[in-house]
């Protein structure tokens, strides 16, 4: 406890002098010290790869190693978590339901084939369950092969009802096609962000809530169609949500959704704006549990700057 408080004072101190030597405001700080409150922290996995064949730095570390995973999901085990499903974290959140000590919930981003290929045995052996956020359009099948722009193989609608029907994975939605960034005439942003340019014009207001109405709509048809259950979940492409894809998301349907701010998740928290906590290859399970408990501590940011502006700066 000692050894938070110290740092919250570091980091502080440290946020106010860069303020002075670079002449900028100073952002909000909310310390709240939340770590009795139950709270679920919810785990973002990408692509699984074996050590070796690629290189870690260059992907930011986010590429993790099948037996590296194996190893976390152990400890985790170990350490008395308890894995729910996204229902479970949505009653909690919107209605305070009661939960499993050490309530987690672990997501998968893009439909990755490795998901099914390393992930899915390791979880169906230790009785763990996951989500895994596809883009719908990515996903391979008899007459759309994958797309020539997708250099990492994913799962076919097969192996997604596999899992699925499992009681194992839960197969939600990270948009049909709108995983990228366009420009909007002044600087490139991501797809569901605002108005872009498509086909040399720059959508009006109508066109872009029409466009993410289409895709929205689209992939959670599809969803259902393919899994024989709708998604309940939207994950926004780099985390970028707003009020406007919000209030498309629930009118399709969408009762939550995810973007990539870390943090955990507490009963009263906007369902629209759920954290999540990025899992590294550098990461081992006392680390991930480490994050959990400095991030329950309550250390949150309100940003000085459009966030949205900075992600291609920080690479993400």
């Amino acid at each position: 406890m000692e050894r938070l408080k110290s740092m919250r004072k570091r980091l502080i101190f440290f946020v106010v002098a860069v303020a002075l030597v670079f002449g900028v405001s100073v952002p909000t700080i909310e310390l709240k010290t939340q770590s009795n409150r139950p709270f679920v922290p919810v785990l973002m996995y990408h692509h699984l790869q074996k050590e070796g064949t690629f290189d870690s730095k260059k992907y930011g570390g986010v590429i993790v190693d099948p037996e590296r995973f194996e190893k976390q999901m152990l400890y985790l085990k170990a350490a008395g978590y308890h894995t729910i499903t996204l229902e479970e974290l949505r009653d909690f959140v919107l209605y305070n339901k009661p939960l499993p000590p050490k309530p987690i919930v672990i997501t998968f981003d893009d439909g990755y084939l490795s998901n099914y290929t390393y992930a899915y045995p390791v979880l169906k052996k230790l009785g763990m369950k996951a989500a895994i956020n596809i883009i719908v359009s990515y996903v391979p099948d008899e007459v759309n092969k994958q797309k020539p722009s997708v250099s990492v193989p994913h799962f076919t609608w097969e192996q997604a009802k596999e899992m699925s029907d499992s009681g194992v994975i839960e197969i939600e939605s990270h948009t049909y096609d709108l995983h990228g960034y366009r420009s909007n005439g002044f600087k490139k942003i991501p797809m569901v962000m605002g108005p872009v340019i498509i086909n040399g014009h720059l959508e009006t207001m109508e066109e872009y809530r029409q466009r993410l109405y289409t895709d929205f709509l689209r992939s959670r048809k599809i969803i259902k169609e393919k899994i024989g259950r709708a998604p309940i979940c939207l994950t926004y492409p780099f985390g970028a949500g707003n009020k406007i894809s919000d209030e498309i998301a629930r009118k399709v349907g969408f009762e939550m959704a995810f973007g990539i701010q870390e943090g955990v998740n507490y009963y009263g928290d906007n369902i629209m704006r759920l954290k999540r906590i990025t899992v590294r290859d550098s990461d081992t399970g006392q680390d991930i549990v480490e994050k959990i408990n400095k991030l329950s501590y309550g250390i949150n940011f309100v940003p000085f700057l459009d966030f949205v502006s900075w992600r291609p700066f920080l690479g993400w």
